[in-house]
């Protein structure tokens, strides 16, 4: 039998797809008369029985969902608290999972959400998800998302992330300004924009400058510290010592220093540029060239977009929006 979907009830009472969603939400948009048609139709036609009871029952909650594949990350828990800041000062209430990089529990967390009736969720996905599909039963349920940092381009959601192929490209450009050429990279999944677009930023910058590297100075891999640790291991057997390094993430340039002290090399000798940055760089004895993201700015900027979209009478167009790192940050 044929999902029954927004879009359905909508056409079947010639009204739009957000009313129809508002309507199942109580929203107070709606009037009580058209709310009880579109719950009457819905309930007629089989609408997602699983999660109706408690759908035509709720009200507006004022709470969003915030779903991240970790905690113990400097970039993360400043996102987070850009996003908890700004969602308390506009009267929201905030729900959090951790996925742990883990494609099923993220999963979990999605249905537990929509069944917490959440108004709204605000996602990073884990490094095993490689489709927006699974998002697909937010849309259903007239729930707005939007992704941020990593997430999906393209896949009718809002995307609010960091100029990754722009901010890598400008980052390799300042290596081979000090001198360097043989800029190896340990590389996020390619499955990942993130990744993606960064690797595209570094191939980019050698490009320009004539600069040409063998695939062994490209390792592909996670976003940890343990990918770090794993990636520099196998760059070194397969490669060779590097004159520098380009980390896909801070603790991936982390991970490259803890194996660097495990192989007895001297970190000054090959100095890691890494795609973020964290408060305690500054005592690391040698310190990571950083791109730095606008961690707590993303976070904020994330949740204004999904409250302009949450509230918006006909819907909105998703918005990939882009911003700028800080560039050759040194601490």
């Amino acid at each position: 039998m044929k999902n029954v979907r927004l879009e359905d009830i909508a056409k079947r009472l010639n009204l739009t797809k957000v009313s129809v969603s508002k309507a199942l939400r109580d929203h107070k948009d709606i009037s009580s008369e058209t709310r009880e048609r579109v719950k009457k139709m819905a309930k007629k036609m089989g609408y997602h029985p699983n999660l109706q009871a408690r759908s035509l029952t709720s009200k507006v909650s004022n709470t969003i969902g915030i779903i991240v594949p970790k905690i113990a990350h400097m970039f993360f828990a400043s996102t987070i608290e850009g996003i908890y800041k700004t969602a308390e000062e506009h009267g929201y209430k905030v729900l959090m999972g951790v996925s742990f990089e883990n494609e099923k529990l993220e999963i979990d967390h999605v249905e537990s959400m929509i069944n917490m009736r959440v108004d709204g969720l605000v996602v990073s996905v884990s490094e095993q998800t490689r489709s927006p599909e699974i998002f697909r039963m937010v849309s259903d349920m007239g729930i707005n998302l939007v992704f941020f940092d990593r997430g999906f381009s393209g896949a009718g959601y809002s995307y609010v992330k960091v100029a990754d192929r722009e901010s890598a490209k400008k980052g390799v450009e300042h290596m081979i300004g000090l001198g360097y050429k043989n800029i190896a990279h340990l590389s996020g999944y390619q499955t990942s924009v993130i990744g993606k677009e960064r690797k595209n930023g570094y191939f980019e910058a050698l490009e320009e400058a004539g600069i040409t590297m063998p695939e062994s100075a490209i390792v592909e891999g996670g976003f940890s510290e343990e990918d770090g640790e794993a990636g520099f291991k196998k760059l070194i057997k397969n490669h060779g010592i590097p004159e520098a390094v380009f980390a896909v993430t801070y603790p991936v340039g982390l991970g490259i220093l803890n194996q660097m002290d495990k192989m007895q090399i001297d970190p000054s000798t090959i100095p890691i540029l890494a795609f973020g940055g964290s408060d305690f760089n500054r005592y690391l004895a040698t310190p990571l060239i950083c791109i730095e993201q606008p961690n707590y700015e993303l976070g904020k900027r994330a949740f204004e977009q999904l409250k302009k979209e949450m509230e918006a009478d006909d819907g909105v167009i998703p918005e990939t929006i882009e911003m700028p790192a800080k560039i050759f940050i040194k601490k």
